[in-house]
């Protein structure tokens, strides 16, 4: 699992004094500190492969590909597609096919989402009415 934590600068600066006082990355304290906050009070261990990969991403704004799927859900409706920003990249009846077009063009970052029009009725599953 990947997991991406925002915190202030106040806490980073914390996080690296801490860490450097221990002789660790600043990583593996936040893993430390994880376990122990989430143990409650039992001697479990996260797995020795759990790792932070990546710090301060930048989160893509989305919004013009909603945009486009908000105007062209119902002409695309069932199928899925890949967009970048608000341009159409490729389409098709399945995700596979659609990622594999994707990865020919070349683009990176691009959304891939199965489109679903105004009129589809709402799925809903499990439970006993």
């Amino acid at each position: 699992m990947t997991l991406i934590i925002d915190v202030s600068a106040e806490i980073e600066t914390k996080l690296e004094t801490a860490a450097q006082k221990s002789g660790i990355s600043k990583n593996e304290l936040a893993r430390i500190i994880l376990e122990e906050k989430l143990s409650n009070g039992e001697k479990k261990r996260l797995p020795d492969n759990s790792r932070i990969v990546a710090v301060d991403l930048p989160v893509r704004d989305r919004s013009r590909e909603r945009a486009w799927l908000e105007k062209n859900c119902d002409e695309y409706d069932g199928l899925y597609v890949a967009l970048d920003g608000d341009k159409l990249i490729a389409q098709g009846t399945g995700f596979k096919e659609v990622s594999m077009k994707v990865c020919e063009l070349g683009v990176k970052d691009a959304l891939i989402t199965l489109v679903e029009g105004r009129n589809r009725p709402l799925f809903i599953s499990g439970g006993v009415w």
